[in-house]
């Protein structure tokens, strides 16, 4: 099935995976994001293009897309928000994706001193949220990093599959 990439911004992985051959689906909040990722497919090969849609919409709330999708790619997205709605998330992406489906996660593993930014995202978290209680069974869950002009920023990296 599809893959669905939340809090896409202005579409870079999305945009990879339609080039690779997945049919993908991005989706943010910010109109802006959106018109940026929208003029970037249209410069794209139409072989990459039609697999690719960008959508203005809640990513917390997949489910309001009506569509079900095969995977689930967030990077960058999960860490934007408080324990709570991450919660919820992990719930409605359960509604979105069919048996076996997979969300994959690439996440901040540390918390800034400043307001504003993404907090640290733990592997007990993820325990929690992508458990068999829950619906999910966690393939994997590692140490990763974001690379960035300053300096490599701890991670971390998860596969989910729904059961």
């Amino acid at each position: 099935g599809p893959v669905l990439d939340v809090g896409c911004g202005s579409g870079d992985l999305a945009i990879h995976l339609a080039q690779r051959g997945l049919e993908a689906v991005g989706v943010d909040f910010v109109e802006e994001a959106i018109r940026q990722a929208q003029a970037r497919k249209a410069a794209l090969p139409p072989a990459g293009a039609q697999r690719l849609e960008f959508r203005v919409g809640d990513a917390l709330r997949p489910s309001l897309l009506g569509k079900r999708f095969g995977a689930v790619v967030d990077s960058g997205f999960y860490h934007l928000f408080d324990a709570e709605p991450c919660a919820g998330f992990v719930a409605e992406l359960g509604r979105t994706l069919g048996p076996g489906g997979r969300c994959y996660l690439h996440e901040f593993a540390v918390t800034f001193p400043v307001p504003h930014v993404p907090r640290a995202v733990t592997e007990q978290e993820l325990r929690q949220n992508f458990s068999r209680e829950n619906g999910w069974r966690l393939v994997t869950v590692r140490p990763a990093g974001f690379l960035s002009a300053v300096a490599p920023v701890p991670g971390i990296l998860a596969c989910a599959e729904r059961l």
